[in-house]
C-alpha cells in the first residue's frame, strides 16, 4: 500500500508539472528537468515555477497530515488536528502580524519575505505552548481538557487575526488569500525555509513513534510499561506543533488537511504509527498536490463559469478546495461519532 501511494504521488506530481496555462508533453517536461529543453522559457516554466511549487505542496501536505496523525493518536481523539489545538491559528496570526508591519515593503504581501515564515513558525510554537500550559494540572494533561483549551485559544487567536484583517485596508485581499492557504508565487526560496524544518522534525518523528504507540493504549497501561506518560505526551505534542507550524508558515492556513489525511491513512494501514505516519504523509502530499492542481485549473482564463480572479489578478487559493472536501468529511466524522 505504501509503495502504491508513493507511486501515485510521483504520478500526480508529474501531472502537476505538465498541466497549467500552457500544457507540456511528457517528453518536454523530461527534457526541461534534465536541462535540455529547446526553448529557454520551457525550462524556466518547469524549473522556476512548477517544480518548486509542487515540491512545496507535497512537503507541506505531508507535514500537516503527519502532525494530525500524531495529535489524533496521542490525544486519542478522532477530531484532533493542528487547527483544533490552536497551532494553525497561532501560525496564521504570526504571519499576519508580520504582513501588517511590512506593508511598506514592496512585494511583502504577494511573496513571503524573510520575516513572515519565522513569525508564523514562532506563532505556531507559542500557541502550542500556551495551550499545553493552560491545560496542565498537577496530575498531568488530560487529552480532553487539552482539546477544549485548544479550541478556546484558537477562537481567541482567530478573533485577533480578524481584527488585523479589518484594519489592513487595501491589502485585505492579499492577506485573506494567505489565510485561506495558497501556493501562488511560491518559489525555491520558500522551499529553502521549509526543507530544514522538515529535516529537523524527521528525527523527532522517528523518536516519538514508540512513545505515541504506547500512549494510544492509555496512560495507565503506558505507565505500567515504564513510560513517563506526561513527558512523552509533551515531546509528541512538540513534534506535531513543529510540523504544523512549519507547514503553515509557508502555505498558510490550509483547512482540514491535518484532519482528513490521517483518517484516510488509518483506513488503509491501521493505527500502528510505524505505518500510519508514513501513510499519512503520503496521503497528505497527494491531497495537497491534487488540490493545488485543481486550483490552478479553475484559475485558467478558459473556465466559462465565472471570473474567479480577484482584482489583483490572484488565483483561486488551494485552501478553498481542501475546505470544500474537508467540511463534509468533518460532518461525517461527527455523525459517526454519535453512533
Amino acid at each position: 500500500m505504501l509503495v502504491a501511494l508513493g507511486g501515485l504521488l510521483i504520478v500526480v506530481m508529474f501531472a502537476y508539472v505538465m498541466l497549467g496555462p500552457v500544457i507540456f508533453g511528457p517528453d518536454l517536461v523530461y527534457k526541461a528537468l534534465i536541462n535540455q529543453a529547446e526553448e529557454v522559457h520551457h525550462r524556466i516554466s518547469v524549473w522556476e515555477v512548477r517544480v518548486p511549487r509542487v515540491l512545496i505542496a507535497a512537503l507541506s501536505g505531508a507535514m500537516l497530515s503527519s502532525s494530525g496523525a500524531l495529535l489524533q493518536s496521542v490525544l486519542r481523539n478522532p477530531l484532533a488536528a493542528p487547527a483544533t489545538v490552536g497551532v494553525t491559528q497561532g501560525a496564521v496570526l504570526g504571519a499576519v502580524l508580520a504582513l501588517v508591519f511590512t506593508f511598506g515593503s514592496e512585494g511583502a504581501l504577494d511573496d513571503l519575505n524573510f520575516l513572515v515564515p519565522w513569525a508564523a513558525t514562532s506563532g505556531g510554537l507559542a500557541a502550542g505552548t500556551v495551550v499545553y500550559v493552560l491545560s496542565y494540572r498537577r496530575a498531568g494533561t488530560d487529552p480532553i481538557r487539552l482539546i477544549l483549551t485548544g479550541v478556546v485559544v484558537a477562537a481567541a487567536l482567530s478573533s485577533v487575526t480578524s481584527f488585523l484583517v479589518l484594519i489592513s485596508g487595501s491589502h485585505i485581499d492579499s492577506i485573506v488569500r494567505w489565510l485561506v492557504g495558497s501556493l501562488s508565487t511560491r518559489t525555491w526560496d520558500h522551499l529553502v525555509f521549509l526543507a530544514p524544518v522538515a529535516a529537523l522534525a524527521l528525527p523527532l518523528v522517528v523518536w516519538v513513534i514508540p512513545l505515541a504507540n504506547a500512549l494510544q493504549l492509555g496512560d495507565s497501561t503506558s505507565v505500567s510499561l515504564g513510560l513517563r506518560s506526561e513527558l512523552a505526551r509533551a515531546f509528541i505534542l512538540m513534534t506535531a506543533v513543529v510540523l504544523a507550524a512549519g507547514s503553515v508558515s509557508v502555505v498558510g492556513g490550509v483547512a482540514f488537511l491535518g484532519l482528513i489525511g490521517p483518517h484516510l491513512a488509518r483506513t488503509l494501514v491501521g493505527s500502528d504509527l510505524r505505518r500510519l505516519l508514513v501513510c499519512s504523509a503520503l496521503v497528505g502530499a497527494v491531497i495537497l498536490v491534487c488540490a493545488d492542481l485543481l486550483a490552478r485549473v479553475f484559475s485558467l482564463d478558459w473556465i466559462p463559469l465565472v471570473d474567479i480572479r480577484t482584482e489583483s489578478g490572484s488565483r483561486v487559493p488551494v485552501g478553498a478546495f481542501t475546505a470544500l472536501v474537508g467540511a463534509p468529511f468533518f460532518l461525517y466524522l461527527m455523525r459517526e461519532g454519535k453512533r
